[in-house]
C-alpha cells in the first residue's frame, strides 16, 4: 500500500478544486443572470410616484364632490315672484293721479328684491322680495307728523330738492313717510337694509310729484302742514 504524504503541499488541494467548481457555476457579480437582493427589492415595490397619485386621486374626488356641494347649497335660491297678500290699511288718496304716476314709474327690481303681484290687485301699494319691502301711496297723515317733528332729506342726483322723511321705527322694521309731498307715501324696509332703497325710490317720487316745502325748506305755515291729497 503506498504510503500518504505527510508534506501538506504534496496533498490534492480538494477545497481549492471545490472553490473553483463553484465559482465557473455560478455567474459572475453583475451579469445578466444574478439579481442582487436590492434588484430584487426595487422590482418588486411599485413606484412611489404612480402609488401616491393612485392613492390621491379618490380624495381629490371626494373633496371636490364636497366642496362642490357646498358651494351648490349656498347659492341662493330662486327669488319668489307668486302674489302675496297685504293687509289692508286706509289710504283715501291712492286712486290720486299723484298715486297712479307714482305706482306705474316704480321698478321692478329695488336693490336685489323682485317686485311681488299683490293679490287683490289695491291701488297704492307695491311689495318687493318677501314683503320686506312695501310702498304704499295715498295714507292719511300719521299721529307722529307734527311741526316739530325730525325729518330725514334724502337728495337726489337727479337735482330736484330731496324727499322729507319722517322715520317711525316699528317691530324689525322701519316705516318712513313723506312730508313733503301732495300725497302720503309710506316706505316700509327690514331693519339694516342701508339706504340703497329710500334713495332709489326718493328719485322717482321727485319725478313725479312736487314738493311742498317752503322756498326755505321749512314744511309748515302759520304753524300748520302743507294740505295732502285725500285729507
Amino acid at each position: 500500500m503506498p504510503a500518504e504524504p505527510t508534506d501538506p503541499a504534496d496533498r490534492p488541494d480538494s477545497d481549492g478544486a471545490e472553490s473553483s467548481a463553484r465559482a465557473a457555476a455560478e455567474p459572475e457579480t453583475g451579469s445578466p443572470g444574478r439579481r442582487t437582493g436590492k434588484e430584487d427589492s426595487s422590482r418588486r415595490q411599485p413606484p412611489k410616484a404612480g402609488l401616491i397619485a393612485a392613492l390621491s386621486l379618490p380624495v381629490v374626488v371626494i373633496i371636490a364632490v364636497i366642496v362642490g356641494g357646498l358651494v351648490w347649497s349656498k347659492q341662493d335660491p330662486a327669488p319668489d315672484t307668486s302674489p302675496v297678500a297685504v293687509g289692508a290699511v286706509e289710504a283715501p288718496a291712492a286712486s290720486s293721479k299723484y298715486c297712479t304716476d307714482l305706482m306705474s314709474a316704480l321698478p321692478d327690481k329695488l336693490g336685489e328684491d323682485v317686485r311681488r303681484e299683490v293679490i287683490g290687485n289695491p291701488q297704492g301699494i307695491a311689495v318687493w322680495g318677501g314683503q320686506e319691502i312695501t310702498l304704499r301711496c295715498g295714507l292719511g297723515t300719521p299721529a307722529e307728523l307734527t311741526c316739530s317733528s325730525a325729518l330725514n332729506r334724502v337728495d337726489n342726483p337727479n337735482g330736484l330738492p330731496g324727499v322729507m322723511w319722517l322715520q317711525v321705527r316699528g317691530q324689525g322694521a322701519t316705516s318712513y313717510f313723506a312730508a313733503d309731498r301732495p300725497v302720503r307715501i309710506a316706505l316700509t324696509l327690514p331693519d339694516g337694509s342701508g339706504t340703497e332703497a329710500i334713495q332709489e325710490i326718493s328719485a322717482i317720487v321727485t319725478g313725479v310729484m312736487p314738493s311742498t316745502a317752503n322756498a326755505d325748506g321749512t314744511l309748515c305755515t302759520g304753524g300748520k302742514l302743507p294740505p295732502v291729497a285725500g285729507a
